[in-house]
């Protein structure tokens, strides 16, 4: 997968910087050793010590969501907008319909045993809700979701060990931090009989990459992101449109080389 770290400071540059061209207000989230090589960006850029645990990668999404206090639309750094694109929603906007239901079958299996008690825990979902790009204007919603990630998180850690037992006896790809973030959202949602503005209809994976292509939208989801024909498309792309930040971002990247050989 090459030099993810180095991968990921590249890509997270050319999202921003895509974004930059069509919205007037940005704000990226990072942690001090990022803030190093994308404090230049034409954008608010905000350095925060992040405590995550590897597993639950997404906590610094959360953290974003949680601190905003106004209408926003938060999306990953590993999406792309091409052309502009216009969030229209009511209260909640979605990416998509997570097609991929079986990432989180058997979580959902195990973090009910633990659940029954949860008022928004419905384990009868067959989809999630892609957050790939998500958005609030209900802000009292907004609230809800944190507070029941954090719910859903601590029942997590109370039954940490039952978990790991578990994940040992599973053959397959296994992300918590999904179910944490995605189908959290979906089973509030349904609980609350929110239906979400979904920026990119369909069922299935086809029909949701021809409209992506259409409005100009890419997400590269998983480890696609890293193979190494994305990263340099990813890098090529940045040093054709945007030269001055690429140069200054390898540059950083040369000069900390020399300082930590």
């Amino acid at each position: 997968m090459g030099n993810k770290f180095e991968d990921t400071i590249y890509m997270t540059a050319t999202s921003v910087l895509h974004s930059c061209l069509w919205y007037d207000t940005i704000k990226l989230y990072v942690d001090p050793i990022a803030y190093q090589y994308l404090s230049g960006l034409p954008c608010e850029v905000i350095k925060v010590d992040f405590d995550i645990d590897q597993e639950l990668w997404m906590e610094s999404k959360l953290y974003a969501i949680k601190n905003e206090h106004e209408p926003f639309v938060h999306m990953d750094t590993d999406v792309f907008i091409k052309k502009p694109i216009e969030f229209i929603f009511d209260k909640v906007i979605v990416e998509r319909k997570d097609a991929a239901y079986y990432y989180y079958k058997n979580l959902i299996t195990f973090f009910d045993q633990y659940c029954k008690d949860i008022s928004f825990w419905n384990p009868e979902i067959p989809y999630a809700w892609s957050c790939g790009i998500i958005g609030f204007k209900d802000l009292r919603l907004k609230n809800e979701f944190v507070q029941c990630y954090t719910i859903l998180k601590n029942v997590l850690r109370e039954h940490r060990q039952a978990y790991e037992s578990f994940k040992k006896g599973e053959r397959g790809y296994l992300e918590v931090a999904l179910l944490l973030e995605q189908y959290n959202l979906t089973s509030l949602l349904s609980y609350l009989r929110v239906q979400p503005n979904v920026l990119i209809p369909g069922d299935s994976k086809k029909e949701q990459s021809v409209y992506a292509n259409q409005i100009g939208y890419t997400h590269l989801l998983g480890a696609s992101k890293y193979h190494p024909k994305n990263v340099n498309k990813m890098k090529e792309l940045l040093k054709t449109k945007f030269l001055s930040h690429y140069n200054k971002i390898k540059n950083k990247f040369e000069e900390n080389s020399i300082i930590n050989a």
